[in-house]
């Protein structure tokens, strides 16, 4: 019988999703605190970093470990391009993301490989 991944397992996927949410949190507070409340143009751009946070919440509960590492392998680059676009207002946190995605993915190839 597969063991069921917990969230210990992959930590490095759970703290990319945290960071992604506390992210996209700090953006929606930031857009009602200047008023800008325009649905066309906030709804995107929040979609894009809750997209990026629920792939690496979803990689830490998938017990397929190709499938782990190709969905944070999609939000490393998901979170790196957000962070690279909003990196003079709340990229450097999509950038943490990214970073710890990158480093989950990396775990998995490694428990993959055997070392």
């Amino acid at each position: 019988m597969a063991e069921t991944p917990s969230l210990s397992r992959r930590p490095w996927a759970t703290g990319a999703a945290i960071v992604g949410f506390a992210m996209l949190a700090v953006y929606l507070s930031v857009i009602v605190a200047e008023g800008n409340n325009s649905l066309f143009e906030v709804l995107p751009w929040a979609l894009l970093m809750a997209t990026g946070a629920v792939v690496a919440f979803a990689s830490a509960h998938v017990a397929d470990l190709r499938m782990a590492r190709n969905l944070l392998l999609g939000a490393t680059a998901l979170f790196g391009v957000i962070g690279a676009v909003s990196l003079f207002s709340i990229g450097l946190g999509f950038l943490l993301a990214a970073a710890a995605a990158a480093m989950g993915a990396a775990r998995i190839s490694s428990e993959k490989n055997g070392a």
